[in-house]
């Protein structure tokens, strides 16, 4: 919810300001050095969680929606059987298409996130725990470790959140009876014209 996140957001902030307090040289270079590479990853993590979730709920992203592969038969030459047939296979090619684009950018958004993951992990292990010359470094370490949970538990929050709008747009789809999945091409049914030469004849 909006006030459990304000709650968390709060907490963040003020675990923050305690880390500052305390924190060593180096610690405060190395949250420097983390702090855009957490942001990053949160976004990249937001949208391979989000993508994830629309290939569970069969929510297509509008870059991938939009490429619908059809063209117009021209009935007065082909039976509407045999463009029934084409239209049929027109459809499958554009849903073969989603599924592969879908899957083709769900696996990219996968990777990015894992390759940021681990170079953030990697910073975290190696974050200093040992004494400088001044300062003890055990509090700093210990108000870094406060801080980074309350961060991950707050873009957490807000992946949760993102999660379920996307899951009431589909509630909100079924409701107005819009089809989630892209509707079958029907053949029009087209009436033949004999022409002005059989309207002469009459």
């Amino acid at each position: 919810s909006r006030i459990q996140l304000a709650k968390v957001q709060m907490d963040e902030f003020k675990a923050l300001e305690d880390f500052e307090q305390i924190a060593s040289p180096a610690q405060w270079n190395i949250h420097l050095i983390l702090k855009p590479k957490i942001k990053n990853w949160s976004t990249k993590n937001k949208n391979y969680q989000i993508l994830a979730k629309r290939v569970e709920l069969d929510l297509p992203p509008k870059i991938i929606e939009k490429d619908d592969f059809s063209f117009k038969i021209d009935e007065s030459i082909i039976s509407q059987d045999e463009a029934q047939v084409t239209y049929n296979q027109m459809r499958q090619i554009t849903k073969d298409f989603r599924t592969q684009a879908m899957t083709l950018y769900v696996q990219s958004t996968a990777r990015e996130n894992e390759v940021l993951l681990n170079e953030i992990k990697c910073i975290v292990d190696r974050f200093p725990q040992e004494n400088d010359d001044e300062f003890d470094a055990e509090p700093g370490y210990a108000a870094f470790k406060q801080y980074h949970e309350t961060r991950e538990k707050r873009i957490k929050i807000e992946i949760e959140q993102s999660l379920h709008f996307l899951f009431e747009q589909q509630v909100e789809g079924d409701t107005n009876n819009q089809q989630i999945q892209e509707e079958e091409i029907i053949a029009p049914t087209v009436i033949r014209s004999l022409g002005e030469d059989f309207l002469l004849q009459q």
